[in-house]
Formats: C-alpha cells, sequence, structure tokens
C-alpha cells in the first residue's frame, strides 16, 4: 500500500475493498478471526494501546499517525476489545487508503452516520478487513451459525458490525 495515495486524484485511489482485498491476501493467514494488529506489524506500522488506568485522560478511541519516519496507530485499551479491533482496523483503513495523518477520532467517527467522507471509507475498510464476505458466505452456507451472536464470537466484532455487514452484502434484509 502506499501512504502517499492520498495525493492520488480521487478515481484512483484505492476503494477500501480492493485495499483491504490486498492486504489480506499479502499478510492474512486464513484463520479467523483476522487479526488488524497483526497486518499491521506486517506493514511496519507500530500499534500503541493508550487510556486505561495508566493513561485516563486519554477520550479518543483512535489516532493515526503518518507524519513521522514510522507510521502510528493508537488505540483506547479501555473500549471493549472488539471496539479495539475495530479501532485498530479503522485506522489501519487510513494508512492502506492512503490517508494523510487523521484527527483524533472520537466514538462518533465510526458510526454508520459520519457525515466525513474519509472516516466513512475507513469504516468500510475495517469492515472489509475484519469480515472478509468470502468467509461470512461460507459460514452463513454450512448452517452452524443460528444468530447473529454465533457470527460475531467467529469474526470477533460487535454484532452491530456483522449485521450492518450482512446487509451490506445483501445478505440479510
Amino acid at each position: 500500500m502506499n501512504p502517499a495515495a492520498s495525493t492520488l486524484p480521487p478515481s484512483a485511489a484505492p476503494t477500501p475493498a480492493r485495499a483491504a482485498a490486498a492486504l489480506l491476501a499479502r499478510h492474512w493467514d486464513g484463520k479467523l478471526p483476522v487479526d488488524p494488529r497483526r497486518i499491521a506489524a506486517a506493514l511496519g506500522i507500530r500499534v500503541v494501546a493508550r487510556g486505561g488506568p495508566d493513561d485516563p485522560g486519554y477520550a479518543y478511541s483512535g489516532y493515526f499517525d503518518n507524519s513521522g519516519g514510522q507510521p502510528v496507530i493508537e488505540y483506547n485499551q479501555s473500549e471493549a476489545v472488539v471496539r479495539q479491533r475495530f479501532t485498530i482496523a479503522h485506522e489501519l483503513g487510513h494508512y492502506a487508503l492512503g490517508h494523510a495523518s487523521s484527527p483524533r477520532d472520537t466514538p462518533a467517527n465510526f458510526s454508520t452516520r459520519v457525515a466525513d467522507d474519509v472516516e466513512r471509507l475507513a469504516n468500510r475498510f475495517a469492515a472489509e478487513l475484519l469480515i472478509p464476505a468470502k468467509e461470512l458466505r461460507i459460514l452463513l452456507q454450512t448452517g452452524k451459525f443460528k444468530d447473529v451472536a454465533d457470527f460475531a464470537a467467529a469474526f470477533w466484532t460487535s454484532q452491530l458490525a456483522i449485521t450492518y455487514r450482512m446487509q451490506g452484502l445483501g445478505l440479510i434484509p
């Protein structure tokens, strides 16, 4: 992935689906759940936990900084694990999509109602990365999973993320 892709015209910029597929093809072992931290490390991106008892003033969900020598992703370790994973994938999306350093992301930036196009693209990338369509369809076809909670557990995401992803793929209304 080219971190300088932000200088490309919008028509040449990678889509969230293509960018996520490229990272999965190069850096994923094929086992669920997808590990966004491992993918970030393979790309030379430092992933830093913030928040928690030693950093109680950290009020953000995540942050991506590509202004120094090594790209850095921060995430809030006081949030639920599924939120942490989505945040890391979202911030990885900023990198993979060639975005410049992103402002500090608040929980509102991870909503489906976020107005900022850059944040929406990073959210879409995170869903594509954490919930690969092919694997979701395969698990759906097995019939072993009875409800959204089963899928969320398999992909280690929130039930809301699985629901939106299934709706986006036309698998459920």
